[in-house]
């Protein structure tokens, strides 16, 4: 079992199906995935990568209460749809 899919159903109690869907997003991109699976190791967010300008540590900062899987699946989304994810920060995370 990989490492992401572990914590994704060790510590997040994700079903089996719904970690392979959540890994998916987590390593799209290979920058993104290797910073998610550096905080695995040592559960400190870092400056790096940075995408549209905001790194996992300035999104964990805008938004504690995110878990790790969150706020790298944010990175993909800044990448992916950075119009939303202005959005997003604009609004302060809030949900509708």
């Amino acid at each position: 079992m990989n490492e992401i899919i572990r914590y994704l159903t060790e510590e997040k109690q994700e079903t089996p199906v719904v970690a392979r869907i959540l890994e998916k997003t987590l390593v799209k991109y290979d920058d993104i995935k290797e910073g998610f699976l550096k905080w695995l190791c040592t559960r400190e967010y870092t400056d790096s990568p940075v995408v549209g300008g905001y790194s996992a540590l300035n999104i964990h900062e805008l938004q504690p209460e995110m878990d790790a899987a969150g706020v790298y699946q944010f990175l993909v989304t800044l990448r992916d749809n950075p119009e939303k994810a202005q959005e997003y920060l604009k609004s302060n995370f809030a949900k509708k």
